[in-house]
Parts: structure tokens; sequence; C-alpha cells
């Protein structure tokens, strides 16, 4: 059976892989591929091989890795026609392959930019059309178009399957391998940690980002490594301006009431402060990291904090659930319904449904280190026996083949 995934990768991470090699972009494809692949290190790294394993056949393209696109292009003497190369190249690299399924990680963007339709339509057999589902992808219907959906979330399953779209539960998981990759510190920091988007302008990551600003200010032993957003010279100039006109419009309004200097001294008239979070706030950022160089700073703290985004539900199932704890790290995360799937609270992580719960459990933590050693080991023990990669790729290769064989 022949599997084409289509897949992506934060840009940010690319750009920063290709800054840091750049001879990279010299070297052939499958070169490329798999540099690319064990520097981003995760639970995928070796999907394609255990997939491999078991009889099944594999290839990809990744519609934000140009310089692959154009060695695959170079190796293979396509010349694309268009202007549009990557998504040319990418639908010759899949044609050729002719695939029994195609496996898409980024459903909206190759839905929306047709190249699902374009390469059906260039096959003689339709494949089966396989979607993961984890990051907001805003309309579900999109799902409709897909043979299957698999999703690590119990929640937006549930979801799909109430609109009769086909849906199927795969959890996410932790690979062994990625302990022989990192070099894990004889002693972590006592100190938390934290990985993530922050967003005050979406409900997936509100409440999440404000949580953290205010921890952060109670705590000195949070660090968040996260992007945010932060204003230009030229927006912090105009906000400060206009600030500045509203001070001055309020003090001579009350001399020279003036319509004008009525409106301008109003405080509902300014723009939105170009500040999405707190100035301080801000300063204690730390630049976001990916792939292997997140796993290897997460890996020098003695504790990991957790919070899904809310676009999942009251379900535990984020991937840092299983990174976290099978690097050993003694994990904080918030409370879901079904947590209790995972791990056992209180014994191998610690749970918290608010602000105070969770100081509570950093000063624990921070003041216990033998609690926090106990609790590492006892989860990180679970993950590499039971939440690992080699049975999440036998539960994926058994999906695949019952869907295929069924028509």
């Amino acid at each position: 059976m022949r599997i084409a995934f289509l897949t992506s990768i934060y840009p940010a991470h690319a750009q920063k892989i290709y800054k840091e090699n750049p001879t990279l972009k010299n070297q052939t494809s499958e070169q490329q591929i798999e540099y690319i692949r064990w520097h981003a290190l995760s639970s995928y790294v070796r999907w394609f091989e255990l997939l491999e394993e078991k009889g099944f056949e594999t290839c990809s393209f990744n519609h934000n890795l140009p310089e692959v696109a154009l060695a695959w292009s170079r190796e293979n003497k396509f010349k694309p026609k268009s202007g549009h190369l990557i998504h040319e190249i990418g639908l010759e690299k899949i044609k050729r392959f002719k695939p029994d399924i195609i496996f898409s990680f980024a459903p909206l963007t190759y839905f929306k930019s047709d190249f699902l339709k374009e390469i059906i339509s260039s096959l003689n057999e339709r494949p089966k059309l396989f979607a993961w589902y984890g990051a907001n992808c805003g309309d579900e219907e999109i799902f409709r178009f897909f043979d299957l959906t698999l999703s690590n979330s119990k929640h937006l399953i549930n979801s799909l399957r109430k609109k009769d779209i086909k849906a199927f539960f795969l959890q996410h998981a932790f690979d062994p391998i990625i302990l022989d990759k990192i070099k894990i510190p004889e002693e972590r920091l006592n100190r938390v940690a934290f990985f993530g988007n922050l967003d005050i302008n979406t409900n997936d990551f509100r409440e999440r980002t404000r949580l953290l600003e205010q921890i952060s200010d109670r705590s000195k032993l949070l660090d968040i490594y996260a992007a945010l957003k932060t204003p230009s010279n030229r927006e912090k100039l105009k906000y400060n301006l206009l600030k500045a006109r509203q001070r001055v419009s309020s003090s001579l309004n009350q001399f020279v009431p003036n319509k004008r200097f009525e409106y301008w001294s109003d405080e509902q008239n300014l723009p939105p402060s170009p500040w999405v979070l707190g100035k301080e706030f801000c300063s204690r950022l730390k630049p976001p990291l990916y792939g292997q160089e997140m796993l290897q700073k997460l890996s020098s703290y003695r504790i990991a904090l957790n919070y899904h985004n809310k676009h999942t539900g009251d379900f535990a199932c984020n991937m840092r659930l299983f990174e976290a704890t099978g690097l050993g790290c003694t994990l904080i995360t918030d409370h879901k319904s079904d947590l209790h799937e995972y791990f056992e609270n209180n014994q191998e992580v610690m749970t918290y449904k608010n602000k105070e719960e969770l100081l509570t459990c950093v000063k624990d933590l921070k003041n216990d280190p033998n609690l926090a050693q106990s609790l590492a080991v006892k989860a990180q023990s679970k993950i590499l026996m039971k939440f690992n990669t080699e049975n999440q790729i036998s539960n994926l290769a058994e999906i695949l083949n019952q869907r295929t064989n069924n028509n």
C-alpha cells in the first residue's frame, strides 16, 4: 500500500534551519528531508520507517519547504511551467508516486489551495483521503471532503461525528529514540518551563495567555518560551502621540471647553494599544524554540507546565503531555475530564483548575525535589512503555488497512 503524506512545518522553524545551515539547500532532496526530520525531532520522526516496516510505501511533500521541492525537481528532470512552482512540483511528485492513500497533516492548506482536487483529477484511480485534525481549521465542513479524519482530541472527534463526518481517535505519542538525541543534564533547573503560542486575539489561546501573564507576575520561577508580535517603532510612536494628545486635551477641555478637545480627551476614542500584553511581561519572554532545540531546552528543566488550547475541549490530548513526561520532566497540566486515562493525578503528574492551584503546584514541587522526581520517574516509565510511537503506528496501520480494505 502506498501512502503520500502532505505535511507542513512552522515557517519560522524552516527559515531557522536553512539560515543556520546555508549549504543544506545544495544537498539532495532526500538529504535535506533527513536533516530536517531529525532536527524537527518529534513523535513523527520515525513514522515513515515504522510504516515501511509494516509493508507500506511512503513519500511526502511539504508545501513550505521550497528548497526540498526544487531539489526534487532538478533530480527528476521536471521543469515547472506555471508561476506556482512549488505547488506544481508537489503535484508532479505525488502523481508519479501513484498513492493508494493521501494523508494530509495540513488539511486546510491543501484543501484551500485546490492541491487535493488537482491531484485527484490527475490520478487514474481516486486514492483514499485521510486528514489530521488538531489545530483549529475554522469550518469543519472541509473534513467532509475526506474519507476519514484522525485526531488526537476526543472533543474534535465528537464534533465531527455529530456532523456525520467520519472520524477516528489516534492519540499522540513519544518516541524513545528522542532520548538518544537529547543530552539531558545530570542536574536540572529547579524552575518551570512553558513552550507554546501566546495570543489574546483568538478564543483558543486567550485564557491561557492571560493565565501565564498572571502567573509570571506572581512567580519568578516560570520561564516562557513563545513568539509574540511586538509593535513596531512607528506603531508605538503613533500610539504614544495619541495618548499625549488625550492627556493634553483633557487638561485643556477643563479651561476651554471644545467639542474636539472633548472627543480627544475621551480614552474610549483611543485606538487599541499596540502592546498585546503588558510591557513587563513581554520583556520576560524568551525566544521561541522548535524541534530538537525545544526538546533539549525542555529537558533542562525539572518542571514543565502544560495548558491545552480551548479548541480541544475538556479532554487531555496535546503533544506536550507526552513530550514533557517522555523527557523525564515533572508535569503540571490543566485538569481534564479524561486525564486519568493517561496519568494518575498526584502520583504521576500534578493538575490545576485555576491560578491559585497552579501556584500551589509550583511551590510544592519547587520545595520538594524528591516529590518532583518521584512523579517524573513514574510518568516517564508509563510513557515509554505504553504511549510510545511504535504502539501509535500499530494503531495507525490497523486503521489504514481496515479503511482501505473495506472501501
